[in-house]
C-alpha cells in the first residue's frame, strides 16, 4: 500500500478534484447549450444561454488554470494534464518524487508553497 506525505497529498487530491470539476463544467456547458435551445419559455432559454457564457468565460478558465498549476506542481507531463492520476503514475518517470522503503511517496526536496518541480537547467 503506497502512502503519500502531507504536502504532496494536498496537491495530489487537489489536482484530481479539479480535473473532475473541469470535466463536470464541460458537461454542464453541453447540457446548458441543449437546454438553451429546448427550454419551455424564452426566459428559460435566455437564462441557460447566459449560464453557458458564464461557465465558459468566468468559471471554466479559472478551474483550468488551477488544475494546470496543481499539475505543474506535481510535475505532470503535457499528455497527463487534464486526466486524473493515480499514485503509481505519479512516481513513474517523474523525477520530483521518491518512494522510500516503506512505500511512502514524497517530494525529493521539501515542498515550498508556490514552487513546483522543474528538471530544466
Amino acid at each position: 500500500m503506497q502512502l503519500i506525505t502531507g504536502g504532496l497529498m494536498d496537491i495530489y487530491f487537489g489536482y484530481n478534484g479539479r480535473v473532475g470539476d473541469v470535466q463536470g463544467a464541460k458537461r454542464d456547458i453541453q447540457e446548458f447549450q441543449q437546454l438553451a435551445k429546448t427550454a419551455d419559455t424564452p426566459e428559460q432559454r435566455e437564462r441557460y444561454a447566459q449560464a453557458v457564457v458564464q461557465v465558459q468565460t468566468e468559471i471554466l478558465p479559472k478551474m483550468q488554470k488551477e488544475m494546470e498549476q496543481l499539475g505543474k506542481q506535481l510535475g505532470l507531463k503535457p499528455g497527463q494534464m487534464g486526466n486524473t492520476i493515480n499514485k503509481e503514475d505519479l512516481i513513474k518517470e517523474n523525477l520530483a518524487f521518491k518512494k522510500d522503503n516503506k512505500d511512502i511517496i514524497s517530494f525529493i526536496t521539501d515542498y515550498q508553497p508556490g514552487n513546483y518541480y522543474s528538471n530544466k537547467t
